[in-house]
């Protein structure tokens, strides 16, 4: 069964502020892909994510990706990077684009837990989100800051 995930790297203050009710995020970025919207509430939709996100660095991201993944076999074209465990236990598909990352996975788990490890490294702030099952979750969970 293949699984599809939309990565959005979110920007600090909401990643803290959002911690632990995931669930408002996750819908206003399922609201952006999988509903259909009049272009007035797509352009407002747009502003809302921009705004709560940060950008993907491709070429950080790119550099990041190439000094991680020297334990596997992958490929790259473009922003498109594709790893294959071995003996055909799975696959991984991770694609940047300029606010979010697209990754597709099929087989063991092992295939896109390849890619969350890079990320988990960049920041503890990129949330995770698969639509099709209605899950969502922190890469690396949002350490809750503590005034005393």
């Amino acid at each position: 069964m293949e699984r599809h995930y939309y990565i959005y790297w979110i920007e600090d203050e909401f990643a803290h502020h959002y911690f632990g009710r995931e669930s408002i995020l996750f819908h206003l970025f399922e609201s952006l892909h999988w509903t259909n919207r009049s272009d007035d509430e797509l352009v407002m939709l747009v502003k809302q994510v921009d705004y709560v996100t940060k950008r993907i660095p491709a070429f950080h991201m790119h550099q990041r990706l190439m000094n991680n993944l020297t334990n596997i076999h992958y490929t790259q074209i473009g922003s498109i990077y594709s790893a294959s465990l071995p003996d055909g236990k799975g696959t991984a598909a991770f694609i940047i684009k300029d606010r979010y990352i697209q990754m597709s996975a099929t087989g063991s788990y092992e295939a896109e837990a390849v890619f969350f490890e890079v990320l988990r490294k960049i920041s503890p702030c990129f949330l995770a989100m698969d639509f099709g099952s209605k899950k969502h979750g922190w890469l690396n969970p949002v350490k809750v800051r503590n005034f005393v």
